[in-house]
């Protein structure tokens, strides 16, 4: 009784590794070749596998560039939650730029495709992102934030169509580099609104 169950738990995590193996290759597909120019055959041939195979865990490209992106809107999520429970703005503003910094650092790739593909924005997790946004700016800024201050908050998000031209930092260099560059033009040096 106990050697099925083994083996529908052995079948269970190769799937996932299969399913996150098809996840990775598309997410570096998409970034280097663009979603569109992405096809299914492309994913299931830099794999090794059929097409059918990759349609068994996902029913379509969609729904691969969706399970690709889920995690980043996620951990923006996480870190607006976070930083709502916080007081002062300073400790807001640090916590949410330490956070999409490490982010950025540790999703270089994704991080790119995710803010410049066409598809990306067609996605139907791109609600979600502007709801989030929405909420950090709101965290960060108040209910009427200036047009100043809803410009600088955005030119941040535009920040990740640049990593490609940053690709000779190393982590370290480009962790310091973006969370300097972020708090310059979110202000923090010198916060006037606590």
């Amino acid at each position: 009784m106990v050697t099925p169950v083994k083996g529908i738990s052995t079948r269970a995590a190769q799937a996932e590794r299969t399913r996150q193996q098809i996840l990775e290759t598309a997410q570096r597909l998409f970034a280097d070749l663009g979603y569109d120019a992405t096809s299914l055959q492309m994913i299931a041939d830099e794999m090794g596998l059929t097409k059918a195979a990759v349609y068994y865990h996902f029913r379509a490209k969609s729904d691969i560039l969706h399970a690709a992106m889920l995690p980043g809107i996620e951990r923006v999520k996480a870190l607006v939650d976070e930083a709502a429970a916080m007081r002062g703005r300073r400790a807001r503003i640090e916590h949410l730029v330490n956070g999409f910094v490490d982010f950025l650092v540790q999703n270089r790739h994704y991080a790119v495709m995710a803010s410049t593909d066409p598809a990306a924005k067609r996605d139907k997790l791109d609600d979600q992102s502007m709801t989030m946004r929405r909420r950090a700016l709101a965290l960060l800024f108040g209910d009427n934030p200036t047009g100043a201050e809803r410009l600088s908050f955005n030119a941040v998000f535009f920040i990740p169509e640049c990593l490609p031209d940053l690709v000779d930092l190393t982590d370290e260099e480009l962790r310091e580099a973006l969370q300097t560059t972020m708090l310059r033009i979110l202000r923090v040096p010198s916060l006037s609104r606590e």
